[in-house]
């Protein structure tokens, strides 16, 4: 037991002993903001760690926790938790004397310029369209794929063409797939529902829409293409692409034939949750274009519902992105959801949800959000959505106590890992609207912190921010355009051990395996395996940090419980420094009371915790 009295205390001297192995810090290269909590990761550290401001004073004088192994990547860390630190600025941080990093930042505001650019960047994938100087700047570009007449393949069961112009080139390639399309378009106008105050008036600098904001501006010209994709009898066609991916080249060089290619289930349920979605956020805007959102959904439904099972699957003569998909009754459960809660048509709703987060293959989880956060329409289903969400989120925030200190494990590092990540954070998020406890909060600001900068890269995965980001990704446009930053504001699919794009050819990539999945990664342009970008792995990049800054502006999403917003007005004005050796204080954190000394945490008996 531990006596707090001031006579007991007096300056103690410590000497740090150099370590064994350089030791090496992984933080947020981005930021942290002034309010939150805050840790960075240590591997081969010895002793406390310094955080010393521009001046060279040591503001903040922290112990590393126990260190724990990291299985994905091999690796025993120390977490140091710097949370006192509340003063904006730029810091060092020191171990042993040693300065480790001298890019540490706290700041208000800190992730609303990624949140631009990651938004922003569905402007750079706009098929049929010139890019303007004045809107893409250096990344300026002619239109590609402008011919609006597209001819049926032969496995949409049709003959003849279609229109069908406007959309986002999907990833690194200049196709364009519903499947994929629905969880991405979802996402983003979840966004916007959950915080329509604050993406009313942010903007970003793309071409006007009417009076749209720039959110919903941008959705829309992936709607349009959506629609141009249904049939006449309801069903949705899959995709929009050449038979075979293009080489290197800009959009409008690229002038292989497109094709309209398959129907299916998977697509046409998709679609109708979403444009279901659209119906809700458009309808404030254009009455008239949200009714034609519905009235699409609607026929969508109706198809899917008479072809429940019509899976899709690549024609011999196509080689493009198969998104296919062999179970298929996630996409009914969405679709149904969003339908039910647009219409309070019983018809639609559905009986059960999922406890698996969201994927483009797997949208059960999106069913999940919709009746979670929906509890009088849903009622009993909606309590068991929400049992069946804070179980998994409970889950993950037990994995972020340790290790790198973020929500990934090993089996999580697929390809677009980053997007696995990215949903991670947004689930937990819906933890945090539905039960207002700052743990889910903490743990996604965790995820975003893995994505920027504190992961065993040492990588900011998000190109054209900070310190070390990706420069090289599998990007047509990036690597054709002559200009050699990349497009700003692009999610790398990020660490995988798969592989599949290593091999001998001059376009493959060398072995960059590494025997660890966090690590087994490579910033070149030819690993379309680890370093491709996709418009479903920037969503859900885009929603978390979106939030984040939405939520510390003191928004919330409606159905959200009392103190969810976090604002200025509830927290203490005085930002102040934590100095080393201030002796014994009094924290009060989630609600408790401690005392905090050297480093370490008291309860008010006396007894270690921390």
């Amino acid at each position: 037991m531990l006596k707090f009295g001031l006579k007991q205390y007096a300056a103690v001297a410590l000497s740090l002993t150099t370590a064994t192995f350089a030791a090496t810090a992984y933080i947020n290269q981005i930021g942290y903001r002034v309010d939150d909590a805050k840790e960075f990761a240590l591997v081969d550290g010895n002793g406390s760690v310094e955080i010393v401001d521009a001046s060279g004073t040591t503001v903040l004088t922290a112990t590393p926790s126990a260190a724990s192994n990291w299985e994905p990547s091999g690796q025993n860390v120390q977490l140091v938790d710097f949370s006192d630190l509340n003063v904006p600025g730029k810091y060092s941080i020191k171990v042993g004397g040693q300065v480790l990093r001298q890019d540490l930042t706290i700041a208000a505001n800190t992730y609303e310029d990624v949140v631009k650019a990651s938004l922003k960047w569905y402007y750079y994938q706009r098929a049929s369209m010139a890019l303007e100087e004045t809107y893409a700047g250096q990344w300026k570009r002619a239109a590609g794929h402008t011919n609006a007449s597209v001819q049926l393949h032969s496995s949409t069961g049709e003959s003849g063409s279609i229109s069908s112009t406007k959309g986002w080139y999907d990833a690194g390639d200049y196709g364009r797939y519903i499947v994929n399309s629905g969880i991405t378009t979802y996402t983003l106008l979840s966004l916007y529902e959950h915080f329509p105050e604050y993406f009313k008036t942010l903007k970003w600098n793309i071409p006007a829409e009417g009076t749209l904001p720039d959110l919903l501006a941008e959705i829309k010209y992936n709607l349009d293409w959506m629609l141009t994709m249904q049939a006449s009898d309801g069903g949705v066609y899959h995709k929009l692409t050449s038979l075979g991916f293009p080489g290197d080249v800009m959009p409008a060089d690229d002038i292989d034939p497109i094709y309209v290619i398959g129907k299916g289930s998977a697509a046409t349920f998709d679609f109708a949750a979403v444009m279901a979605v659209a119906a809700r956020v458009y309808q404030p805007f254009d009455a008239t274009y949200a009714s034609k959102c519905l009235e699409a959904a609607k026929k969508a439904y109706a198809w899917g519902a008479q072809n429940p099972n019509k899976k899709f699957s690549n024609p011999s003569d196509v080689q493009t992105g198969e998104y296919g998909d062999g179970w298929l009754e996630d996409e009914k459960m969405f679709a149904g959801t969003e339908l039910f809660v647009s219409t309070g048509d019983a018809t639609y709703k559905p009986s059960k949800a999922s406890a698996n987060v969201p994927s483009w293959a797997d949208v059960g989880g999106l069913a999940t959000y919709g009746q979670a956060t929906h509890a009088t329409e849903f009622g009993g289903n909606a309590q068991a959505a929400k049992d069946s969400l804070l179980k998994t989120a409970d889950e993950f925030v037990k994995r972020s106590q340790t290790g790198f200190g973020v929500v990934m494990a090993k089996d999580d590092f697929v390809w677009g890992s980053n997007a696995v990540a990215g949903n991670q954070g947004v689930w937990l998020l819906h933890a945090y609207y539905l039960t207002g406890e700052v743990k889910y909060y903490q743990a996604a600001v965790k995820v975003l912190d893995y994505l920027l900068g504190k992961n065993p890269l040492d990588m900011s995965f998000l190109t054209g921010f900070g310190t070390k980001s990706a420069k090289k990704p599998h990007h047509r446009p990036s690597t054709s355009d002559k200009v050699s930053a990349p497009i700003p504001g692009m999610i790398v699919g990020g660490p995988q051990p798969g592989g599949e794009d290593i091999g001998s050819e001059t376009w493959e990539c060398k072995d960059y395996k590494t025997g660890f999945p966090a690590t087994s990664y490579v910033d070149n342009n030819c690993s379309y395996a680890s370093n491709e970008v996709a418009i479903n792995w920037n969503a859900p990049f885009a929603y978390l940090a979106g939030a984040i800054e939405a939520i510390n502006h003191g928004y919330a999403p409606s159905f959200a419980v009392a103190g969810v917003a976090r604002t200025d007005a509830i927290k203490s004005k005085v930002a102040r420094k934590a100095h080393a050796k201030q002796g014994p204080q009094l924290r009060f954190v989630d609600q408790k009371l401690y005392v905090e000394n050297n480093g370490k945490r008291f309860n008010l008996k006396g007894h270690q915790i921390k």
